[in-house]
């Protein structure tokens, strides 16, 4: 069947198909390198460089990428300011303010609910616990998550700048070239060192405000090589060579650290669920086994102290499986 339709076609025919089948092959190739393309762009470009992109005036960059940091800047103390330098480290796109808004509002909701089921005192402990303490950890785990990354990305981006130093660029050109080259977070960030050394500030102090930013080791030793450099003279690409080598070791010596102690850490948490687990399987299957003692006056002094054991446990745990280096 196919056999008598290919012999009943012109040449033409077939070339004309042919043709037809090479347009329609050039023109899926030609989408999908168009979208590889678009792809590649979103992820080496960073923040700053897609603000570039749109026309954003050079100041609106540097008070959005600065938003927090500048009010963690001001150098007070008390819980307040300790929260402004955590949102300055996390780099998110709102301040404590309407952190904290957010934070005191599901605290509300939580309580609303909490104390359908449980006593007003055990559903406020629940719903502040739970809705002050659950954020508050998150925006921790999101500043050391950060920290991290540029950490990782850190030995990259001072290889960039000790390979430009070598070929005799100066070192506004090699940030420039780490600021449009590497992704966020490292790149906006030295991009923001670029335009805030243009805008007048000393290269040592604006490497300065970086480390106080990042507030990480690593940073810290870049900041002061940089200002000894930038002071006395001398070397700097082979200077921040060694110093790329060295935190890179550092970054090698803590995964295998994580490693290890991966069990551990594993087994730490899980003897610290280990007692809401059961507490909570007690409750759903047998709920008087809780409530028919609650109303007793030894009751609550007892949870407490168990709640103050299990916590203590985690800390000791975790102090115990988890190692600065």
């Amino acid at each position: 069947m196919i056999a008598e339709y290919l012999q009943s076609l012109q040449q033409a025919d077939i070339l004309r198909m042919l043709l037809i089948l090479l347009g329609a092959l050039l023109a899926v190739e030609g989408i999908r390198q168009i979208a590889s393309e678009e792809t590649r762009d979103l992820q080496t470009r960073n923040r700053r460089m897609r603000m570039i992109a749109k026309g954003v005036d050079e100041s609106k960059i540097v008070d959005a990428l600065m938003r927090n940091a500048r009010e963690a800047d001001t150098g007070g103390r008390g819980p307040w300011s300790a929260l402004e330098k955590r949102f300055a480290r996390t780099d998110l796109r709102f301040g404590p303010a309407v952190g904290l808004a957010g934070a005191l509002a599901l605290t509300v909701v939580i309580y609303f609910f909490a104390q359908r089921s449980l006593s007003p005192a055990l559903a406020g402990l629940f719903a502040v616990g739970f809705g002050l303490g659950l954020p508050f950890a998150m925006l921790d785990r999101l500043a050391e998550a950060r920290a991290a990354k540029l950490s990782e990305q850190l030995p990259d981006a001072i290889d960039m700048m000790a390979r430009g130093l070598r070929i005799g660029h100066p070192i506004n050109v090699t940030l420039r070239r780490v600021a449009r080259d590497m992704p966020d977070p490292i790149g906006s960030e030295f991009g923001l060192i670029e335009d805030r050394v243009r805008a007048g500030l000393e290269l040592g102090e604006a490497f300065s405000e970086f480390a106080a930013r990042i507030d990480t080791e690593d940073m810290h030793y870049l900041s002061a090589t940089i200002r000894l450099q930038h002071r006395t003279g001398g070397n700097l690409a082979r200077v921040l060579g060694v110093l790329s080598r060295v935190i890179r070791g550092r970054l090698n010596m803590r995964k295998k650290i994580g490693a290890i102690s991966a069990e551990g850490r594993l087994s730490g948490i899980i003897l610290t669920m280990m007692p809401f687990i059961i507490v909570g399987t007690i409750h759903a299957s047998t709920p008087s086994f809780f409530l028919d003692v609650a109303d007793h006056p030894i009751f609550m002094p007892v949870a407490a102290a168990v709640l103050a054991l299990v916590a203590l446990q985690g800390i000791i745990l975790h102090r115990l499986t988890n190692f600065d280096f």
